[in-house]
């Protein structure tokens, strides 16, 4: 719970009713307010990220995302909602990726019309049109940010006093701010006013990102403008622990426009195979799935790394002898078997994710405990399920600079997340390679070596001499991206980090694609 309750249940309804009733006022009142039925709102947004920054931590920039154009047409009185967009990922570069398409919701069910992210799931691919229906988490997600953005929001408030709690002031950015806490469904708002005019100022929910654990995410309510009687907001920016991550606009705004009962249909077939908004208290991916999608690369499946529609659990897929790789999730971790150890590389996408790969690992080769996690980077897909491992006893291997980082992340408190370091809580080992570290037993050894690359600080790859096998991670995704004429940026940074540690490597793994030569990369690089 955010903030603390006040007094006794009297003392909290007179609080609750009296800042209630004053943002019903400030709006416009409850007569303009239960006369706005249907809504629709034409503008535009920006995406921005910063956990797939150049550096990690204090330091992290924010780099843009992406920009998009919707258009939403609201029942706001029935529930349904349709939101058409016109997406542009900019982080893809030269050529931005391109999206189009719409996201219905009714009944709490969620569809997609169209193709939105780089990611299909394969109903979706098979389908004609393109389109498949969200998963459980998704819609969830969808419906509680349609219950946080409602211009009716205040007076749901009024009509069910019982979900409303009076808390302290909360302070934000050295403002203090009367609170009120809102529990609808399965979602809890905190809800701060804004001390002059009455109106809603920020409305806040505690998210658990996988990095910095459970976060305060604030969409901050700006630009009142009266429409048919009624003030709403125009601008709405959203901070995930201060660090802004997303600004919408609204350009148009209509009152009560006539919303025709097509706008909501879902396809028999879609809604044949839906299932309902997720209605657990905890374990949905909020800040993974909003921000993924932002990338243009979402998975829409209840297990996020895999598409559950289509398999009912990843592959493990030996590479070499004592070696073994991650299929058919979006991204890849990679095991070496040691002579009383194992070793991972890379922790990507959740929690789900790392606990099956350490139960397919521990089969695949039994006996052995996972003693090392080594991390090629910090961006949060591939480490998002680092902590899992933490508790599961192994020490992360981390490359230079990037030690703070990651002892915060094992460090942060945990109870959104609710995941196993939270529940074991569990001191962190952590070894920052500054150039190289080497783990020699009986029976082999595993090398982890700095290499310079404008794609992260501090970035790792890893080599098994006697499989002649390195594993990099986004640089290069070997069996995935074909070969160009010229090297990617990245492929150049792989090929010179193999020079100046005089590694004879002949392929190398993927934290995305499979396994592919080094020979036609070290040709083209001319090195």
């Amino acid at each position: 719970m955010i903030g603390t309750l006040l007094g006794a249940t009297g003392v909290v309804s007179a609080q609750g009713h009296s800042l209630v009733n004053a943002a019903i006022s400030a709006m416009g009142g409850e007569a303009a307010l239960n006369a706005l039925n249907t809504i629709a709102l034409r503008g535009t947004d920006q995406q921005r990220e910063y956990e797939s920054s150049y550096e990690p931590g204090a330091k992290a920039e924010l780099r843009p995302a992406g920009e998009a154009k919707f258009f939403v047409q609201r029942d706001l009185a029935g529930g349904s909602a349709r939101t058409d967009w016109e997406r542009r990922v900019t982080r893809i570069q030269p050529k931005p990726l391109e999206l189009k398409y719409s996201e219905i919701m009714a009944n709490e069910i969620g569809y997609v019309a169209g193709v939105d992210s780089q990611s299909r799931t394969a109903i979706s691919l098979r389908s004609s049109p393109p389109g498949h229906p969200m998963s459980g988490a998704r819609a969830a997600i969808v419906l509680r940010e349609l219950t946080r953005r409602s211009p009716r929001l205040v007076l749901d408030m009024k009509a069910n006093p019982a979900a409303v709690r009076a808390l302290a002031p909360v302070k934000v950015n050295g403002k203090d701010y009367p609170a009120l806490q809102y529990d609808v469904r399965n979602f809890s708002f905190v809800v701060l006013f804004d001390p002059a005019s009455k109106l809603p100022a920020i409305i806040r929910t505690r998210d658990a990102d996988p990095i910095q654990g459970d976060a305060h995410f604030d969409m901050t309510l700006a630009d009142w403008r009266d429409v048919a009687g009624v003030k709403i907001a125009h601008s709405l920016e959203y901070h995930l622990n201060g660090r802004n991550t997303l600004s919408i606009r609204y350009d148009q705004v209509t009152a009560n426009p006539p919303l025709h009962s097509t706008l909501f249909e879902i396809p028999i077939t879609a809604r044949a195979i839906a299932v309902q908004a997720s209605r657990a208290n905890s374990g949905i991916p909020h800040q993974w799935m909003m921000r993924r999608g932002h990338w243009g690369n979402l998975m829409d499946s209840d297990t996020v790394g895999w598409d559950i529609s289509a398999r009912g659990e990843p592959d493990l897929v030996d590479i070499a002898p004592g070696v073994s790789q991650s299929r058919g999730v979006s991204h890849n971790s990679v095991v070496v078997e040691m002579d009383k150890y194992l070793v991972i590389l890379d922790a990507p996408v959740n929690e789900q994710f790392s606990e099956w790969m350490i139960k397919a690992s521990k089969a695949r080769y039994p006996g052995k405990p996972i003693k090392y996690l080594m991390l090629t980077h910090h961006h949060w897909d591939h480490t998002s399920g680092a902590r899992t491992y933490v508790a599961e006893g192994a020490t992360v291997v981390v490359g230079p600079g990037n030690r703070a980082h990651f002892a915060q992340m094992f460090s942060a408190p945990g109870a959104a997340l609710n995941d196993r370091l939270h529940n074991s809580p569990r001191a962190a080992q952590i070894i920052e390679v500054k150039d190289k570290h080497v783990l020699k037993d009986a029976r082999r050894e595993v090398g982890f070596y700095f290499i310079e690359t404008q794609h992260s600080t501090g970035t790792l790859i890893a080599f098994v001499p006697d499989a002649k096998l390195g594993f990099v991670t986004d640089l290069w995704s070997p069996g995935r991206d074909p070969l160009l004429a010229k090297l990617r940026p990245g492929e150049l940074d792989v090929m010179k980090g193999l020079k100046r540690w005089n590694l004879d490597a002949e392929n190398f793994a993927g934290g995305h694609g499979a396994v592919g030569p080094v020979a036609p990369l070290m040709k083209l690089s001319g090195l």
